[in-house]
């Protein structure tokens, strides 16, 4: 309730993201889900997920369950404010129908829940949310419709949490008060779908049942591997030449490149994580003449800057090494994608939240450098003439490892109701 109060206050003084995630929660907002649900006969299949990362894990359980399901709409909810407009207006989804519907998850008070969960006249099949999105009020609200005495109906929800990834000291397996909380909520799911056993063992640990049923980014990644097209421009530039493809860069990483030689043999493909004017323009000074921009469409540098977004999935197909940025700031970025092109990754430290990235440094498909320092070291070597080998046996072991991992979307949407 604090926090909700501390939003409304940043954005009346003027913050942009403030702004908009209070935006995206309006009374307009609720009428449109209002409306939406009185055209729908029957209740909605509600899944839920932070932001557009997340929705990776979610999408290819939707389109699994709607395979099951052909004719349930689609509630799909989300927190962060940056994800909505792209997938309803610039990106909409292959699954999006008129029936379904996409907006803002409410924010965790009692109030902004009941008046959500009117709007949808509570006509729900069941919410599912991706990873960790478990939220204490509104779980409360789901399984026990008459702690909230406003409400006339007596009918629990189901709730699931699927993709779940549990470490150890995780906060809903400590015994602080905020541990106890979260635990608390926890419990009241009606089932709890995890990555992988070592978090069903964890969960075991403090009493709490679930089902291992895999990572479903691996159906996604691997789906969008197949039907991406690259550009042909890119696959002319590269032609006979060996590429480095570095994905979702942050400073440190990019240092590190700009310290070594590229040419037209050995070039190199930067998409950084930010796109916006002051980080390409930062981009081009680091590189200097040796670069150019993507959109420029001058393609006779051995450094191509990319400066717009959505681009780097098909980008991955052409790369012999990906340099998968974040691994020296909060955490690594997405490794997934150009593991299951079978390229292999080299990474930043910050990898061991990160199961995947653990599974695939376990099978020397994924090299990790302590230092930026180390990982421009690591890049020369690993370039080098007489690692060409070892380079296409470890890109080779990391798709096999995507492939292994397909098939927990399906799970996934053969457990929801």
């Amino acid at each position: 309730m604090v926090w909700g109060f501390s939003i409304r206050l940043a954005s009346m003084l003027g913050h942009s993201r403030a702004r908009a995630f209070h935006a995206m929660r309006s009374p307009q907002h609720l009428q449109a889900l209002k409306e939406k649900t009185l055209s729908n006969d029957q209740p909605w299949a509600w899944f839920h997920c932070a932001s557009l990362g997340e929705y990776e894990q979610t999408a290819p359980v939707i389109d699994a369950y709607l395979s099951l399901h052909p004719n349930t709409p689609i509630l799909l909810t989300l927190f962060s404010p940056s994800a909505p407009t792209p997938l309803t207006t610039s990106s909409p989804p292959s699954w999006l129908r008129p029936t379904d519907h996409i907006c803002a998850l409410p924010l965790d008070t009692p109030l902004s829940v009941h008046r959500f969960l009117t709007s949808a006249s509570r006509k729900f099949k069941f919410f599912a949310s991706a990873k960790y999105e478990v939220w204490p009020e509104l779980l409360l609200q789901l399984s026990n419709p008459t702690s909230n005495p406003s409400t006339t109906s007596t009918t629990s929800i189901p709730s699931y949490v699927f993709a779940a990834h549990i470490l150890p000291g995780a906060s809903q397996l400590r015994s602080t008060p905020s541990g106890r909380f979260l635990f608390t909520a926890w419990s009241r799911l009606t089932g709890i779908l995890t990555q992988s056993q070592s978090s069903t063992s964890l969960l075991a640990s403090r009493g709490l049942s679930s089902t291992p049923t895999g990572d479903p980014r691996a159906d996604r990644v691997l789906q969008l591997s197949k039907c991406t097209t690259t550009p042909p421009s890119l696959i002319s530039w590269k032609g006979t030449s060996r590429v480095v493809v570095a994905g979702s860069t942050w400073p440190p990483e990019d240092l590190a490149l700009a310290n070594l030689t590229w040419s037209p043999e050995l070039k190199l493909i930067i998409a950084p994580h930010e796109v916006n004017p002051s980080n390409i323009s930062r981009l081009l000074a680091l590189f200097g003449e040796r670069a150019s921009l993507y959109s420029s469409g001058d393609f006779n540098s051995s450094i191509l800057i990319i400066d717009s977004i959505g681009l780097l999935t098909s980008i991955y197909s052409l790369a012999d090494l990906a340099l998968v940025g974040g691994g020296f700031g909060a955490g690594i970025h997405n490794v997934l994608e150009p593991a299951a092109h079978s390229v292999p990754v080299i990474t930043g430290p910050n990898t061991g939240r990160f199961r995947e990235a653990v599974a695939l440094a376990d099978i020397g498909a994924l090299i990790i450098a302590s230092t930026p320092t180390e990982l421009q070291s690591l890049l020369t070597d690993l370039l080098s003439p007489d690692n060409y080998t070892k380079l296409s046996y470890s890109g080779k072991a990391a798709g096999y490892w995507v492939e292994e991992q397909s098939g927990a979307a399906e799970k996934i949407a053969k457990y929801l109701p």
